[in-house]
């Protein structure tokens, strides 16, 4: 079984993130998810689970005792909410000098991508400035139209407008495709699916489900080895009055499984919990929907999963 490509989920949350006795299993950080594949580092999204992420990769930077070494990390925003980037002024890696931070992301409002994450963390936000921080930064506002491709030996990274580029196919390359979902308030979000020697991952948070299955994202996952699906709210909440949950870009498992079955998917694991569900509840709903599609887990802070 090959093991060069994983991914582990630092932050399942929705929202805001929620300590307590209530989420000690599954955890209680917003979005974070590390990729492992080849030599390649990739990140996507920076909830407040990136806090943690950060020690962890200084730690088996200096663990490696080789002073020259690079720190490359590439991270993949989604778009850009409060609870998508409040753990990216906390990232110890942001503040060394030996790390490349390679930055894709989403136009938001009309504003470049690091446009707004310099606006993050300007006062009274934050007391550093973003620029003033030691590491080198390479910042990419991406769409649809990108391919993003990484040498899976050296790290190194080149952004591609497939209309108008020739991309290399290449397997050992490791290949990012983009697909933009409108189906988030008020930008849409950006969908990732990653691809190493046949296998691949799609990410798919902040989506909400339509009629008869996302069709645009059921062909986009097509015979994908891992879908990660959002799954913030119940069907009760999603319809229930005076406030249904109707509109806020969110799916319910329901939508997350149709897309799965319907796109031939392997694994399906879901995410983005509410805050308000409990470790007990999100138990019983894991139980409860492995019976509609058995390889399907509700994803928790720890959890690594190899993607084959």
């Amino acid at each position: 079984m090959n093991k060069d490509f994983k991914i582990t989920f630092w932050g399942v949350r929705g929202s805001h993130p929620v300590p307590g006795k209530n989420t000690i299993q599954f955890g209680g950080n917003t979005t974070c998810t590390e990729v492992s594949v080849g030599n390649a580092r990739i990140i996507i999204d920076a909830g407040t689970g990136i806090v943690e992420l950060g020690k962890k990769l200084l730690s088996e930077y200096f663990s490696s005792k080789n002073p020259d070494k690079q720190l490359n990390i590439i991270i993949l925003f989604t778009h850009l909410h409060h609870d998508h980037t409040q753990g990216l002024p906390f990232f110890a890696p942001l503040f060394f000098g030996k790390s490349i931070l390679n930055l894709f992301g989403p136009i938001n409002f009309g504003s470049e991508l690091k446009l707004v994450l310099e606006r993050s963390m300007t006062p009274p936000n934050f007391p550093i400035d973003f620029f003033q921080t030691n590491s080198m930064k390479k910042i990419y506002t991406v769409n649809d139209s990108n391919e993003i491709v990484i040498n899976s030996k050296t790290g190194d990274v080149t952004l591609y407008n497939k209309y108008h580029d020739k991309v290399p196919e290449n397997n050992e390359n490791i290949k990012i495709e983009i697909m933009n979902d409108y189906s988030h308030p008020a930008n849409g979000v950006l969908i990732y699916k990653i691809i190493y020697k046949d296998r691949i991952l799609v990410f798919s948070t902040d989506v909400e489900g339509f009629m008869f299955g996302n069709s645009k994202l059921i062909n986009f996952s097509k015979n994908a080895t891992i879908l990660v699906h959002d799954a913030q709210y119940t069907k009760e909440e999603y319809v229930a009055l005076p406030i249904p949950k109707q509109g806020f870009g969110h799916s319910i498992a329901e939508m997350a499984i149709e897309v799965a079955k319907k796109a031939n998917v392997k694994n399906l694991i879901l995410t983005h919990h509410d805050p308000n569900r409990t470790d007990a509840e999100l138990r019983k709903m894991q139980s409860k929907y492995r019976r509609r599609f058995k390889n399907l887990t509700y994803a928790k802070e720890g959890l690594t999963i190899e993607v084959n």
